[in-house]
């Protein structure tokens, strides 16, 4: 773990709450699935593997909902363990509507726990009459710590109208997904994700999808779930393309884990081992997992690791050999294509919803920059950001690069040096929301690739003024990668680094934010 960006983080983490053995399934490709049965009828049928599914028509789309394509892990013979296999069904399973997200803390105000203990489950939208259709598969973002792959702004319909198969997964997180357990399997999470790539494998012909045309993407903890299988040999072949929104890089050694669960299990008054801890109450976990949230923000009591999310992936040496660009170098496939980017100001979103960045004082910048190792010309590059820059806006443009921006611009030159087909873009287009202040903070950009302006997730986001026409050119290049293989611009490169900037007037620029990007030259990035 790199210590030098530790400061930054604990700022940053104190200035706002987070917001942030496998499965036996078929090694074919294809399915013995039929067809959906009465397409044209309000009341789809799909037969998966398992048995029948009820969905919904809407027009052109078809949706199936709460689909299990693992067991409940939350009950006692399943806890902590890899996902396990669904027990088939009889007669037609209603896949109708939206099931609950996997336990985790809530967003409200009072605290408390959402979601529930339930199958793992993911949700598909297809075109009704779909037949070969490309996939794009969809890993919700979250900081390993909240996940929920059925937000409005994930809906798929505008995928499926345009000819695509969209499948979003929720998988374990937190205590469940990440957290260290002796003699059960780490990084949970990572196996409950290549389940779900090894049902759509199985099962997507159902639904008129092709098995073998496959686009993994995410955004933020799912963006870095993207690089990591990428960099799995166990999710290898499981897809074909790859879209990265805002990945970062941090992770946990094996001896970092075992530390925050030893301390997780203290707070929680029991002993850390999985039957102890599944004898805890779910929303109890959740409750002391709150509290590891709030006691890594204590750099003096946790030095290198404090400050940032507690759970987190984990370098086991098995599923995660090495650190994400290191594994990313030794295990990836160079045939996969990469479209990979960030937002100019993603850490504007944990700063200015809250106001706290009208309170980071000059000696507070002061002591971040100097903590991050950078060169003598930082301050001057960094007032730039805004016109009069106050230092809460010095320090969300450090942020946003130290976190997203420079982490993502790493994964690009790791798969350019490699050989892979890979574009970088960059999202710039200014919100209105929050007074204006916000700007292209992180997650703005998930409703323009789903083009889902009007979803109830983005209004906050996008103050009620959301830019359609920029929704249309963003969903274009993304529905035309996920189709081809290439989203429409010239490939990154490192001599010229051509990069499309998404704002009203959307262009290929030649290495955006060059002087920002050479603070950083040399830097490591957890």
């Amino acid at each position: 773990m790199n210590n030098e960006n530790t400061s930054r983080r604990q700022l940053l983490m104190g200035c706002a709450a987070l917001g942030f053995g496998g499965i036996a399934l078929s090694g074919c490709a294809s399915s013995t699935a039929t067809a959906i049965a009465n397409a044209t009828g309000d009341t789809p049928i799909a037969t998966v593997a398992q048995g029948k599914l009820a969905g919904r028509r809407q027009g052109p789309v078809l949706s199936f909902q709460r689909i299990p394509y693992a067991a409940n892990p939350y009950l006692e013979a399943n806890r902590f363990k890899a996902p396990q296999p669904v027990t088939a069904w009889t007669g037609v399973r209603d896949a109708s509507s939206a099931g609950p997200m996997p336990p985790q803390p809530s967003r409200g105000a009072d605290g408390g726990m959402s979601g529930a203990a339930d199958d793992l489950t993911l949700n598909i939208w297809a075109p009704a009459d779909a037949r070969g259709a490309p996939v794009l598969v969809w890993l919700p973002g979250g900081a390993f710590y909240r996940v929920d792959a059925g937000e409005s702004w994930y809906d798929g319909s505008a995928y499926a109208r345009a000819g695509v198969v969209v499948v979003t997964v929720n998988y374990r997180v937190g205590i469940d997904g990440f957290m260290w357990v002796e003699g059960m399997p780490p990084n949970r999470g990572f196996l409950d994700q290549i389940a779900a790539l090894q049902w759509v494998r199985q099962n997507i012909a159902a639904f008129g999808g092709d098995a073998a045309n496959v686009t993994l993407a995410g955004q933020s903890a799912g963006a870095q779930s993207v690089m990591a299988l990428m960099g799995m040999p166990a999710a290898k072949g499981l897809f074909h393309k790859a879209i990265a929104q805002s990945p970062p890089q941090n992770h946990l050694t094996p001896e970092q884990a075992r530390r925050i669960a030893v301390a997780t299990a203290a707070t929680l008054g029991v002993e850390p081992t999985a039957k102890a801890l599944a004898g805890v109450p779910l929303a109890a976990l959740v409750a002391g997992a709150e509290r590891m949230v709030a006691d890594l923000r204590d750099r003096a009591k946790w030095g290198g690791i404090g400050g940032q999310p507690p759970y987190l992936p984990v370098v086991d040496g098995t599923l995660l050999t090495d650190p994400p660009l290191a594994s990313l170098t030794r295990h990836a496939h160079t045939a996969i294509p990469l479209l990979i980017g960030s937002t100019d100001d993603e850490a504007r979103l944990y700063l200015v919803p809250g106001g706290a960045i009208d309170r980071i004082s000059v000696q507070a910048f002061a002591g971040v920059l100097g903590g991050a190792g950078l060169t003598s010309n930082a301050p001057n590059v960094y007032a730039q950001v805004r016109t009069s820059a106050s230092p809460g806006d010095m320090l969300a443009a450090l942020e946003s690069d130290s976190t997203f921006r420079m982490p993502a611009q790493r994964y690009a030159e790791n798969r350019v040096a490699a050989g892979a087909p890979t574009w970088n873009y960059q999202f710039a287009w200014q919100s209105p929301g929050f007074g204006g202040r916000l700007g292209a903070a992180h997650v703005v950009d998930v409703p323009y690739v789903f083009n889902t302006l009007a979803s109830t997730q983005a209004g906050p986001f996008l103050g009620g003024q959301g830019h359609q026409p920029l929704a249309d050119t963003m969903f274009g290049h993304w529905l035309r990668f996920v189709k081809t293989g290439d989203p429409g611009w010239a490939r990154y490169d490192l001599a010229t680094r051509p990069t499309m900037r998404f704002d009203t007037r959307s262009a290929v620029v030649a290495d955006p934010l060059a002087d920002r990007r050479q603070l950083w030259a040399g830097k490591k990035f957890n």
